[in-house]
């Protein structure tokens, strides 16, 4: 049975119950009470005390969050995408490995992008991420991959790259964080264009109504959880084509979740 999310949570204070209520309680419990917070805040304050609240609510929560608070505000916006990604980060962070074996099933040679991630030069970074991607597909001549070339991507690989992210950002950055964030705000195969601006916002990439071009990005750890990597390796990644962006992340996902990759 699907959880109801009307259900009062441990977090509620229910009118009429004993205990006091919690200092991030919500009085009239659910996701009901809480959206009666989201229209009624009157200040940009409780409108970041609404958000808080919503989004322990997973997926309905964020959902209702993008409905109806107006994120064009900047300070705002900045506090909805750093809680979806400190959500994500603690998924992430549970499984950060020490050790990194670099494994490549088709010989290719990671030390310059664990190089490069040790030293914290993310820009080249993300460029060399790109170029093993496009190279280990055969797809460089095209200059993208598809969704038939991630289903295709040998898992031994994908892990290699995504621990190297992993690591040396402290699970900030890579393809895991991003696919969390890409589940939590609900997005789907199902090309959805008010979805995928809800990740673009979330992960940094969509910002004060427009798309941000890859030059234009943050290349440091002050960057949104799940910035990078975005080096052009997929076709609509994060450039606000939507139709092909969802449809390679969705795939991505999958991949990830076959690979047992976390």
């Amino acid at each position: 049975m699907s959880e109801n999310p009307n259900q009062p949570r441990e977090y509620d204070a229910v009118l009429g119950g004993q205990v006091p209520p919690p200092k991030d309680g919500v009085v009239l419990g659910g996701i009901e009470g809480v959206k009666r917070r989201l229209i009624g805040a009157t200040s940009l304050e409780q409108q970041i005390i609404a958000v808080e609240e919503a989004l322990k609510y997973g997926q309905a929560g964020t959902k209702l969050v993008f409905q109806i608070v107006n994120t064009e505000s900047e300070k705002l916006e900045f506090t909805v995408s750093s809680l979806l990604g400190q959500q994500a980060l603690a998924k992430v962070q549970s499984h950060l490995h020490s050790d990194i074996p670099l494994i490549s099933a088709v010989d290719v040679n990671y030390s310059r992008l664990q190089n490069l991630l040790a030293s914290r030069k993310w820009k080249d970074a993300d460029q060399e991420t790109a170029s093993i991607m496009l190279r280990v597909c055969d797809r460089k001549p095209q200059g993208f991959l598809d969704p038939s070339d991630v289903e295709k991507f040998p898992c031994e690989d994908l892990n290699t790259i995504e621990t190297l992210w992993q690591k040396y950002s402290n699970g900030r950055f890579g393809f895991v964080v991003q696919t969390h964030i890409w589940q939590m705000v609900g997005c789907t195969s199902n090309p959805d264009w008010e979805a995928w601006c809800r990740f673009g916002k979330g992960v940094g990439w969509f910002s004060q109504g427009a798309w941000r071009y890859w030059n234009d990005l943050t290349f440091d750890l002050s960057a949104n959880v799940g910035h990078l990597p975005r080096g052009g390796a997929f076709i609509g990644w994060g450039l606000g084509d939507f139709w092909t962006g969802c449809k390679t992340l969705s795939a991505l996902a999958e991949k990830l979740a076959n690979c047992k990759i976390a």
